[in-house]
């Protein structure tokens, strides 16, 4: 997973209603956009473009069927991002490996 993509994914969880919206989709298995948008005490506008994030992050993909969008989590996606973060957090440094001399 490239540094850029990470950031991505990093960015789009920042947000504590994209982060619920992440949640909602992976619970519901799919659900729609209006769906999603009565579940929450936001415009669907405001709605729309956290799912965007979420889509341009590789968190969740959109099925469209006529004017209907509809999302559900990309399997395996938190995995490989939790894997990378966490191989990436538990190598030193090299500034960290000569503070330590």
């Amino acid at each position: 997973m490239e540094d850029r993509q990470i950031l991505k994914i990093a960015k789009a969880l920042s947000d504590g209603t994209r982060l619920r919206l992440l949640h909602e989709i992976t619970s519901s298995g799919e659900v729609s956009c209006g769906e999603l948008a009565s579940r929450f005490p936001v415009a669907q506008p405001t709605v729309s473009h956290h799912l965007k994030v979420l889509e341009n992050a590789g968190l969740v993909a959109v099925r469209h069927e006529g004017q209907f969008h509809y999302f559900r989590a990309v399997p395996g996606a938190l995995g490989a991002f939790s894997r990378h973060l966490s191989a990436t957090l538990a190598k030193p440094s090299r500034a960290a490996e000569h503070s330590v001399r």
